[in-house]
């Protein structure tokens, strides 16, 4: 779906969405959904009257299967390098065994991600000139080296799980936030 003129959002897809920022050079996908999600993210391309090798990037928010499991089949399919933090990046590479509770079950997690080499690290404070302009902001809580982006064309931010959406408008990042809330 086309939120406004250039940002795409897709479908919610156990814990994440896929987000694509396009401008008349490029394309960026922010987050990749889950690892089964590949045709969602290829029908969003597709929606907004692109193909896969027009994307230029893909930025990751954080390391949760929900947000990046979907990066290696992306990156196949687009050509297009993953960029992340230095944090995320330790983790996508050796993807650790999926936890077995009830939520887990509920979301259907029972295998990790394949795992994906980041090839561009990215940080804080950043200015990545592609699609209009993004700058990397550090948004620490709900995963180590979580990262949201302002994306300057459509002045819109991705915000990962940095905050919820509920009823009453944003709230707090979904589960428990880890150590570097603090």
């Amino acid at each position: 779906m086309q939120v406004v003129p250039g940002f795409h959002v897709g479908e919610q897809t156990r814990g994440g969405r896929v987000y694509l920022l396009v401008d008349a050079g490029s394309c960026i996908l922010v987050d990749t959904g889950a690892a089964d999600g590949a045709l969602g993210a290829g029908q969003l391309i597709e929606a907004a009257g692109r193909r896969p090798y027009e994307v230029r990037l893909i930025l990751l928010t954080h390391d949760h299967a929900g947000h990046s499991g979907n990066a290696a089949a992306l990156r196949e399919l687009t050509g297009a390098p993953v960029a992340a933090s230095e944090a995320a990046a330790r983790v996508l590479a050796h993807p650790p065994p999926p936890r077995r509770g009830a939520l887990d079950r509920l979301l259907g997690r029972g295998q990790p991600p394949p795992p994906v080499l980041v090839d561009r690290l990215v940080e804080p404070g950043e200015r990545i000139d592609l699609a209009g302009g993004i700058t990397v902001l550090g948004t620490w809580g709900h995963a180590p080296g979580h990262l949201s982006f302002h994306l300057h064309g459509p002045d819109a931010l991705c915000l990962g799980d940095a905050a919820s959406v509920g009823r009453d408008g944003l709230g707090p990042p979904p589960v428990r936030p880890c150590a570097d809330l603090v």
